[in-house]
């Protein structure tokens, strides 16, 4: 099974899909009635709410799509960062109150909300072939819509390429005090390389980086922002966003032979509440097609 979490750069280079067949016979499980039949079910709806940790310029595109291809279903979405979607999500339903038909985010926020009985199981059509092991849940709860890899970010005018820190371990070098940056809510960043590096050998890794006294922003966004603006040289950041900056013209720039890659899927759930259920199944088969 692939392993979304550390990846070492062979495999982050070159890993194939592998087809994987997913069987959804547990109790419960809502097998995905016909598109058409769905789509009718949907009409009357009228809604369908999506709580999301995606960027608002990814969300947008798909929300287009979405009203296009389903006229009248009106799609709302908001958009916070994944803990404060899982406190606002856990919070509700201690008054009593769903209010939410779809959730995205990140997969300690997705278990917290399993662990509460909160995502129905449903088995998305779009899920039954091309999806890499380990992309769906055995229980049908939630599936992967894409993977982020954390790398290191450098601003080119800050740091010629030459100079660009080579691994993890470089950033413990002295000239990179106070110099980087990272969001401070990289709990799963911070698991993965545990877990890779091992207890202690892992522990000592974190306790050099804290006497590195890093800056800490909230939001990955932010932090591609001010690592292109020159607030600091060094950035925890998203690759996809470095290479979207780079193609906007921003000087930055990421670190390409950090091994292990740490990846973290973003992953689609239904709630087990869903106000708009038929609408909640609509979107999360658009969102597994994008």
């Amino acid at each position: 099974m692939l392993d979304w979490h550390a990846m070492s750069n062979p495999i982050a280079r070159s890993a194939p899909l592998f087809a994987a067949l997913f069987f959804f016979a547990q109790a419960g499980t809502v097998l995905a009635q016909a598109p058409a039949r769905t789509a009718d079910a949907a009409g009357g709806e009228r809604e369908v709410v999506w709580y999301t940790a995606m960027n608002t310029p990814d969300a947008a595109p798909l929300r287009k799509r979405f009203r296009e291809k389903y006229p009248d279903l009106n799609l709302t979405i908001l958009r916070q960062p994944g803990e404060k979607i899982r406190t606002r999500i856990l919070t509700e339903m201690r008054a009593g109150r769903f209010f939410w038909d779809v959730v995205s985010f990140n997969h300690l926020d997705m278990d917290a909300l399993a662990q509460e009985g909160l995502l129905a199981a449903y088995a998305s059509p779009e899920t039954r072939s091309g999806f890499p092991g380990g992309a769906v849940d055995p229980e049908g709860r939630w599936a992967a819509i894409y993977v982020r890899q954390y790398v290191i970010g450098y601003n080119t005018r800050s740091v010629p390429h030459p100079e660009a820190p080579r691994s993890w371990e470089d950033l413990l070098a002295p000239k990179w005090k106070e110099k980087f940056a990272m969001d401070e809510s990289d709990v799963e960043w911070y698991a993965a390389m545990l877990d890779y590096l091992g207890g202690e050998k892992g522990a000592a890794f974190m306790r050099a980086l804290a006497r590195q006294n890093p800056q800490f922003r909230r939001g990955h966004s932010l932090l591609a922002k001010l690592l292109a603006a020159g607030d600091f040289p060094l950035a925890l950041v998203h690759a996809a966003e470095m290479d979207e900056a780079r193609r906007a013209g921003a000087p930055v720039d990421w670190v390409k032979t950090l091994d292990p890659v740490i990846t973290s899927p973003s992953q689609v759930a239904v709630s087990a509440r869903a106000p708009h259920p038929n609408g909640a199944r609509l979107l999360v088969d658009l969102l597994l097609s994008t």
